[in-house]
């Protein structure tokens, strides 16, 4: 392990380097198809780096001829460390940082898009199984979601607006484990599936969390269902947490023109939270509770916690019309309640929603050319209510405000993709978008309605891509609009004041990338550079009691650079040498304001609160034997700005985590694995999820120290 670490310095010192994009494991390592979290031992990213298919932008293209940022993880990635959470797994990407303020509240912070999400996932559309999770009010609860419920992650990083609509940061792309690990599989194809596995966790401060997962059925009907629950008292004071999910999938594929999926998810939720602290409590205490303030109370006399319940079910449809002609459509219904005591109030949501996504392509080959012609709708409507009450203890007192909301969200787009036989390729795209709100005022009275109509936005796309050396390298033109208009807990945010003049942000992204393999594949790396001008950034603020609220913040410029880079050293296990491979990848920002000056303080020049202009994530994988691999992972991230008038600062970190697995196969072939880890192995003080221009200075959520956590996990087939 030493002898590894000591080369991962070395060529560290070199070069930057990740791999947010290895394949997933070939199909028959384990003589059938894996489960989604039988693969720990992280044989995808020791064998030769194959090509992966990206499906961003509705295509199905290797991730050399991709002309846009698409970083891709698998099972085996989002498996590799403690599997309370996909979080360390997303933060190894160049660009991303998820953060998690307190247990299971968590944000995604894709190139700086959560600036304007003081929880929950913001200006990221994320769709499972071309199912839409996000709201027509713009808000998605990713929270909703077991890692059990992961079997591919595809990211497209930067406004993608021309096919999936509003939204700056990105687009998250979920496939399910059937999905990803089924779909294209000769085996399953030919026999069908059979297993059963059983997963047991523990880990520092009284964590629990158990996986019951299934799958079976014939070549042409494949089932998968999942139970999960979990249950923590977290580390500070008043973080306890527990969450029941369970989900089931079935899969239709009666020949290979058609393919039908349905999916249902059911989530119960409920996370204490803790609120904000001062520096100088985070230094004190960092385990201690937001303590009353003023006239609000503690965390504890407030009871503030979250319980949440979330349904979905949805179906999704697949068809070769002829050898030209597809369509994918998919329908869903959801519905969630909430129930949400705060500091100043409780507060009652009840989201029902529903949708559809449609879309058509046409593929024709014009001589040594080939077109691919993609047209598509996608539509929500959404019927919300929210309430809130004076919080006495906990428990609702005097009604404040009464609201009900009728949301429309819908896009047409059309994208035409040409591949030339020298090597270019061009993609051009288009979207017009509309998003409407209508609020009834019901309490306090009088009665009043007010309209939002944000519509007529067109989001243009233009991408050019040329391949090099035999297809090794790839350099590419991405230019894009993005646009995006409040979501709904930006117009009424907890402070409970309807802000009716919210301006929707939107700006023009450029960017430049080059990519490549080298030394037979062994070495991979992708380089992006880009420049989002935004007009009418969304800024969040919040008040002494900790409820947010939004302005417009004028002109920002947010110029980035992004390097992954993966190597591997040894590519096979010679004696007590390892197999290993290296990873890094490397974040530089300079977010800045450009003539926002609220009550007459200039910020023009000033860094934008909550982006780190730094972040390194190195990782280090061994493999001695198809039984035992270690892993380790270091994260650098530079101390970020709190605040618009960049006065304070969170604390620089490194944080190192390590994993070991042992997999031993027993009573005729049914594999038993054996795993433990270390978070934060150096006892780091930092917090992953800074509250940005709170009031009082209370800007800090501190993470857990030094933890540790072990599992076992039991397959049957």
């Amino acid at each position: 392990m030493h002898a590894c670490f000591t080369l991962l310095l070395m060529w560290s010192a070199v070069v930057s380097f990740s791999d947010p994009d290895l394949p997933i494991p070939p199909a028959g390592m384990y003589d059938t198809i894996p489960l989604p979290l039988q693969t720990a031992i992280p044989s995808d990213t020791i064998h030769s780096l194959q090509e992966v298919v990206i499906r961003a932008y509705e295509a199905q293209k290797p991730w050399m001829q991709e002309a846009a940022p698409v970083a891709v993880l698998n099972t085996a990635q989002l498996t590799r460390y403690s599997q309370a959470s996909i979080l360390p797994a997303m933060n190894t990407v160049a660009g991303i940082r998820m953060e998690q303020r307190s247990p299971s509240s968590y944000r995604l912070n894709i190139r700086g898009s959560s600036i304007r999400a003081p929880f929950g996932v913001r200006e990221v559309n994320i769709y499972y199984n071309d199912i839409p999770l996000t709201s027509p009010g713009g808000d998605t609860y990713l929270n909703q979601l077991d890692v059990a419920d992961f079997g591919q992650i595809q990211v497209i990083k930067g406004p993608a607006a021309s096919v999936y609509g509003s939204g700056i940061g990105g687009v998250m792309l979920i496939q399910s484990p059937l999905a990803a690990n089924a779909t294209g599989n000769p085996a399953v194809e030919q026999k069908g599936l059979q297993h059963i596995q059983l997963q047991y966790e523990a880990g520092s401060y009284q964590t629990h969390h158990i996986i019951a997962q299934g799958s079976w059925g014939s070549a042409t009907h494949l089932q998968y269902a999942h139970y999960n629950f979990f249950r923590s008292e977290g580390y500070r004071h008043h973080t306890a947490s527990w969450q029941h999910s369970a989900s089931y999938e079935s899969l239709w594929k009666p020949n290979t023109h058609r393919q039908a999926d349905v999916w249902i998810h059911y989530n119960h939720l409920y996370y204490q939270t803790p609120g904000g602290l001062t520096l100088n409590e985070m230094l004190q205490n960092p385990r201690m509770a937001r303590p009353a303030s003023g006239p609000y109370p503690s965390a504890d006399s407030a009871h503030a916690a979250i319980d949440q319940q979330n349904f979905i079910a949805g179906f999704s449809l697949s068809n070769q019309l002829s050898t030209e002609l597809q369509n994918r459509s998919a329908v869903y219904f959801s519905y969630t309640d909430l129930s949400n005591p705060t500091f100043r109030n409780v507060e009652y949501r009840k989201e029902p929603h529903m949708g559809v996504r449609t879309v058509m392509q046409y593929v024709h080959n014009l001589s040594n050319s080939k077109l691919t012609a993609t047209a598509g709708t996608e539509w929500q409507q959404g019927f919300f209510s929210i309430v809130d009450y004076g919080n006495s203890n906990g428990k609702p007192d005097t009604l404040q405000t009464r609201y009900r909301e009728t949301l429309l969200r819908g896009i047409v787009f059309a994208q035409a993709d040409v591949d030339f036989p020298t090597g270019w390729s061009v993609t051009a795209g288009i979207s017009l978008q509309r998003n409407a709100m209508s609020f009834y005022q019901y309490d306090p009275k009088p009665y009043k309605v007010w309209n939002l109509d944000f519509q007529n936005n067109w989001s243009p796309r233009l991408a050019i891509l040329k391949t090099l050396f035999h297809e090794q390298m790839a350099v590419y033109v991405n230019i894009s609009r993005g646009f995006s208009p409040p979501t709904l807990s930006e117009l009424l945010p907890s402070t409970n004041i309807l802000n009716t003049t919210l301006k929707p942000e939107s700006g023009y992204n450029y960017e430049l990338g080059w990519k490549g393999y080298a030394l037979r594949q062994r070495l991979r790396w992708e380089i992006n550079a880009y420049l989002f001008d935004l007009e009418q950034s969304i800024s969040q603020q919040r008040d002494s009691s900790g409820a947010d609220y939004f302005i417009n913040a004028g002109h920002t410029r947010q110029p980035g650079l992004e390097t992954s880079i993966t190597y591997q050293l040894v590519n096979h296990t010679s004696g007590i040498l390892p197999q290993t491979t290296v990873m890094s990848n490397l974040a530089l920002t300079r977010y800045t304001y450009q003539g926002y000056a609220p009550l007459g303080h200039d910020y023009t020049g000033h860094r934008i609160p909550g982006v780190s202009p730094f972040t390194w994530v190195n990782e280090l994988q061994c493999r001695w034997n198809a039984s035992f691999s270690a892993s380790l992972l270091w994260n650098h991230t530079q101390a970020i700005p709190l605040n618009d008038a960049n006065t304070a600062y969170s604390r620089t970190y490194n944080l190192v985590d390590m994993s070991l697995h042992y997999m031993h196969t027993v009573f005729h072939r049914q594999p038993i694995e054996i795993y433990a880890g270390i978070n934060n192995l150096l006892n780091q003080l930092y917090s992953l999820g800074d509250d940005v221009n709170a009031a009082g200075g209370r800007y800090y959520n501190p993470a857990p120290a030094r933890n540790y956590y072990a599992g076992i996990r039991w397959m049957w087939k």
